[in-house]
């Protein structure tokens, strides 16, 4: 189908680049294998650009470019549109009200602090890139959400509130009482703990106080 279209396209032009009958059947098996996939939809979509933007028949490469649908034709931003509004709401992204979950999932993807240090030359494409994976995800159906953040729970510091007072009854003041009883907030186990504690121990040595520290 495409290649009687082209016929009719380009005429003598697409003819003579398939003078003989091996050529023609290699290249509509070469043009099935890297169409496969595309909607008959897109595939118009791109005989329809040929006829707008090429005046001798276009490559493979050429023709899937022509396929890839624009954005703005299903209702999104532009592709510069988009990259703008990534680059200018990246600085604070969950404040901000985005046009398109397209867009911000884009943002993110690419991610926000390169879009904010990086230069066009390098942020653009690769923002391209990830808006336009979305972009075909929602024209295969998917439905688009950005996930929701779990928030951490605080943490508790009750233990280490608790030493420090029993610190504070054995005679220190509650500054030294804190910075030895500081150990506490490094993860349970670990060596960073173990290390913060021996210093703790050693410092209460040097206080004149006999206390066991808890692990």
């Amino acid at each position: 189908m495409i290649f009687a279209r082209f016929h009719h396209i380009y005429t003598h032009r697409f003819e003579s680049a398939y003078a003989d009958e091996t050529t023609l059947m290699q290249a509509k098996r070469e043009w099935a294998l890297s169409l496969s996939g595309i909607s008959p939809q897109w595939i118009e979509h791109a005989l329809e650009r040929c006829k707008k933007e090429h005046a001798w028949p276009p490559t493979i490469a050429e023709f899937l470019k022509l396929a890839q649908p624009a954005p703005e034709s299903i209702g999104l931003p532009s592709v510069s549109e988009a990259y703008q509004e990534a680059c200018h709401k990246s600085n604070a992204p969950v404040e901000h009200q985005w046009s398109q979950v397209c867009v911000q999932l884009a943002a993110r993807n690419t991610g926000y602090f390169l879009l904010r240090s990086e230069p066009e030359r390098i942020s653009r494409p690769l923002f391209e890139k990830a808006y336009l994976a979305l972009v075909n995800r929602l024209l295969a159906g998917e439905t688009l959400e950005m996930p929701i953040s779990v928030a951490l729970p605080e943490p508790d510091f009750s233990a280490e509130r608790e030493l420090v007072q029993t610190l504070v009854s054995h005679g220190l003041n509650e500054p030294d009482a804190q910075n030895i009883a500081y150990y506490m907030e490094k993860p349970t186990g670990s060596d960073v703990r173990k290390r913060y504690r021996e210093r703790a121990s050693v410092m209460l040595e040097g206080k004149n106080i006999e206390f066991e520290l808890p692990e």
